[in-house]
């Protein structure tokens, strides 16, 4: 499964979301991620509609946090596998 983080190298929300996401991939290995960062490749947030970091894409589903915490992000991993 591919996950899409959209985020910032400045941001440390998104560090967090990121190293999750890294936890979660040593659990599952059939996880692959991408990351897409603000500072590098605006246009990959302009064209992915992504308004908010940091965002998690799986498939079509996005979601955002303002606070993002361990188990919520793990919910959102295992519900859009």
């Amino acid at each position: 499964m591919t996950i899409e983080i959209y985020k910032s190298s400045l941001c440390p929300r998104c560090a967090y979301a990121h190293h999750t996401l890294k936890k979660l991939q040593d659990e599952f290995n059939d996880i692959e991620i991408i990351s897409y960062d603000i500072v590098t490749n605006l246009s990959a947030f302009k064209k992915a509609g992504i308004k908010m970091i940091p965002c998690i894409k799986i498939n079509s589903q996005k979601k955002s946090w303002i606070i993002p915490k361990a188990s919520e992000i793990k919910i959102f991993v295992l519900e859009n596998r």
